[in-house]
């Protein structure tokens, strides 16, 4: 008889909830709007309703359902499941996350960094599969990571291991969210790249992302400088190739610690592909000790837009 399992995935944007089966199946999904600026005493109660919605689409019953893993920004403590104050959740300050989903539906509930889940996701439906040690690396609004060796996330000693953006690189750096100067994250993010294509611009108007930001140096954004760099604008190429370097930095400063099998990047590095893959490789050959270097491989992640669905059921099945 095949077991069934619960995945919440809980962002500052959008909630999700899906049923799916013991080999990963998802068989009923429901999204809503978070909602952020109501609280979370306005999301649990959503959630409350979104999950008994998911279970009666998947066609079950409650009982049919043997554990939840939820998918979260953090901070938070996976082991009371209290979540502290997320950047993208105002309200949600030391609110007991797992207690009110096991007192509504008496199920087993975990609760889990969306950055931890996402790499044990990948580590079980995607490109991590067959690999002992994985690091997962997300570029979009910041630089978060994952570790999973032989089949478990790694947490450190109080949840906190993973923070890959918040390595200082240039300790006279620009401020990044964290409070210190030149992290990876200050760097390398989405809102990062725009930031530099935009002191580059007010310098070097000249370039194809001012055209595409139609003529708004204000409203440049990463995708800009990505979509340029393809038509081969040199200020683009430039930007791509400086953000390249800091990521190899950062990812061989990693490969060296951490000696993984392969480093799986998401978003940004999977739109832009090769243009910026290539020469984040280089980097990694040139800067990380040899013998890491030729053990790891660097390739961009597979799930694309299934991965918050099976993070969350990733840390259940």
């Amino acid at each position: 008889m095949k077991k069934h399992v619960v995945g919440i995935d809980i962002g500052g944007t959008k909630l999700a909830t899906v049923v799916a089966d013991d080999s990963g199946k998802i068989l009923g999904k429901v999204r809503r709007p978070t909602r952020a600026d109501k609280g979370p005493e306005y999301a649990i109660q959503l959630l409350f309703e979104m999950v008994y919605e998911t279970i009666t689409q998947a066609e079950l019953e409650q009982e049919a359902i043997s554990a939840m893993g939820v998918s979260c920004g953090g901070p938070l403590d996976t082991k009371t499941g209290v979540v502290y104050s997320p950047p993208n959740l105002p309200g949600w300050d030391a609110f007991p996350l797992k207690t009110q989903l096991e007192s509504e539906f008496k199920i087993p509930t975990i609760i889990e960094n969306d950055a931890n889940a996402s790499a044990l996701a990948e580590y079980r439906f995607g490109g991590g599969r067959g690999y002992e040690a994985i690091l997962y690396m997300t570029m979009s609004t910041g630089i978060g990571g994952g570790i999973v060796i032989d089949g478990k996330i790694y947490h450190g000693a109080n949840d906190s291991a993973g923070e890959v953006g918040h390595q200082i690189l240039l300790p006279d750096g620009p401020l990044c969210g964290c409070g210190k100067r030149g992290c990876l994250e200050a760097l390398c993010s989405g809102p990062a790249i725009a930031r530099r294509a935009k002191e580059a611009v007010r310098k070097e108007s000249n370039t194809v992302i001012l055209t595409l930001a139609d003529g708004h140096i204000d409203t440049i954004k990463s995708e800009h400088v990505l979509a340029a760099a393809r038509q081969d604008d040199l200020l683009a190429l430039k930007l791509i190739d400086e953000t390249a370097y800091y990521m190899g930095w950062g990812i061989a400063n990693l490969v060296n610690i951490l000696n993984p099998d392969i480093v799986l990047l998401g978003t940004i590095a999977i739109a832009a592909g090769d243009l910026l893959l290539e020469p984040i490789r280089k980097t990694v050959t040139n800067l990380a000790m040899a013998r890491p270097a030729e053990a790891v491989e660097i390739m961009p992640a597979q799930l694309g837009k299934s991965l918050g669905d099976l993070a969350a059921i990733a840390l259940v099945v």
